[in-house]
């Protein structure tokens, strides 16, 4: 069973660790981040299929993808994973940093 999920730079999502049990309801006000949960495990699922591109493509790219939120500087990459009783797993997508 899955016990954790974390999303870090994701849309309104700057770093979110969240326990998990067997039955999860994601409540709260208007822009407080649930669409953005939604949609990363959607992009985490897409990853596990092969169809991580198509996903962000679908997003607007990696920029639209990336932490909407007020930044001390630019994130060049978002983070998913989750931890479960048997393994982890954690997927990187990120923006080539030219010298």
């Amino acid at each position: 069973m899955i016990r954790t999920l974390a999303v870090e730079n994701y849309r309104s999502l700057r770093k979110l660790i969240v326990p998990l049990d067997r039955l999860n309801v994601i409540t709260g006000a208007n822009g407080t981040g649930k669409s953005s949960l939604y949609r990363s495990l959607r992009l985490f699922a897409d990853s596990a299929t092969g169809g991580a591109v198509a996903a962000l493509a679908r997003e607007g790219g990696l920029p639209s993808a990336l932490w909407a939120g007020e930044r001390k500087a630019e994130p060049t990459g978002l983070k998913l994973g989750f931890a479960g009783d048997e393994f982890g797993y954690a997927v990187d997508f990120g923006l080539h940093q030219s010298s």
